[in-house]
């Protein structure tokens, strides 16, 4: 089984480095690069292409969500078809509706809060990667109300109930 290629962009190098470290303790992650800030880690992604990478939103000169857009605007118009598609995971302590949304809007793939424990995110990982959504149960109910706003309430014919 092929290790699941990680990039972690935060800014924090006590986070980063503690993410870092708890990631490359699990047998089916490899983390392939690090960056401290924003433009880095645009530039890592690019070059690295790994299977998923780990951004935070709060960077110092552009923000993850910006990242986010840069990233996937670019990957949509690359012509290779053989190049993996890199999936995003926002780590981050911004749970305010704004910041979730926003992420989701720029093509981040799921959403967790930093103070998961290592087993959540490596499922967060996991699930990611094979291209499901990770949401964050924190913030679970924040995207609920959202879509709750924006989809009409469905109707269910239930018969006659003659049955």
């Amino acid at each position: 089984m092929n290790k699941i290629r990680i990039v972690i962009v935060e800014d924090h190098d006590l986070t980063r480095m503690g993410l870092k470290a708890a990631l490359q303790q699990q047998p089916q992650i490899s983390v392939v690069g690090e960056a401290a800030n924003g433009q880095q880690g645009l530039a890592l992604l690019q070059r690295m292409q790994p299977d998923v990478a780990v951004v935070d939103i709060g960077l110092p000169d552009i923000d993850g969500i910006e990242v986010t857009r840069q990233f996937k605007a670019a990957s949509a118009t690359e012509e290779s078809l053989e190049s993996p598609t890199t999936r995003i995971l926002m780590l981050t302590m911004h749970d305010t509706e704004e910041a979730v949304m926003a992420a989701f809007a720029a093509g981040a793939d799921s959403y967790s809060v930093k103070d998961v424990d290592v087993d959540k995110l490596v499922e967060a990982i996991q699930l990611t990667h094979e291209g499901q959504v990770w949401i964050d149960p924190a913030i679970a109910r924040i995207v609920l109300t959202q879509a709750l706003r924006i989809a009409p309430p469905a109707t269910v014919d239930l018969g006659s109930g003659d049955d």
